[in-house]
């Protein structure tokens, strides 16, 4: 079993395919998260074939039993938890005469409310590593958006702003106890 171990949302693609490749790489177990089961078990078919340590866990990231089910398997396949990237999110472009609701609680639950409750569900886990080595880390994906509002993307920027303030008090209240937290905060990305 792995030293050091990771739990990475929005693992199946794009940034968090290539954080969970990097952290592999260090010789991290990783359990990867995203909604899309055949696309997130490609995605570990290819962690493992360079010899990674890979869970899988697909589902919803905007509801709360997925969370759980996430870290409930995490936990059980490695007992600790060193990083906890949360990168899921999805941004959905409208004028704001027209958003739908069903979009706004989709952008609300995915890219802000799910960072909530993943906190709270590795708090212990988060806090053991920190204990352990004082370097414990939790990366939260926001966005450009989060730092300047983009026109007709103004929920997702909302939520991406909401991600970068969450991720300061954190860092605040948990850096004392070696959990560094950190927002990633990139342009659009390919």
């Amino acid at each position: 079993m792995a030293d050091r171990a990771a739990i990475v949302t929005g693992a199946s693609s794009g940034i968090g395919l290539a954080i969970a490749r990097m952290l592999g790489r260090r010789g991290y177990g990783l359990t990867v998260a995203a909604r899309r089961p055949e696309k997130l078990e490609e995605a570990a078919a290819g962690l493992r074939g360079e010899g990674f340590e890979v869970e899988v866990v697909a589902g919803n990231l905007g509801e709360e039993d997925a969370v759980k089910q996430v870290v409930a398997a995490h936990r059980e396949r490695f007992g600790r938890l060193d990083v906890l990237v949360n990168n899921a999110g999805v941004g959905i472009g409208s004028a704001v005469a027209d958003i739908q609701a069903k979009h706004l609680d989709m952008q609300l639950n995915i890219n802000f409310r799910s960072i909530v409750l993943f906190h709270r569900e590795c708090a212990d886990l988060l806090r053991a590593a920190g204990a352990e080595h004082r370097n414990a880390l939790i990366v939260n994906t926001s966005s450009i958006s989060g730092k300047y509002g983009q026109a007709w993307l103004s929920v997702y920027s909302a939520t991406k702003h909401a991600v970068v303030g969450w991720t300061q008090a954190m860092h605040k209240e948990l850096a004392g106890e070696g959990i560094k937290s950190t927002a990633l905060c990139p342009a659009f990305v390919d």
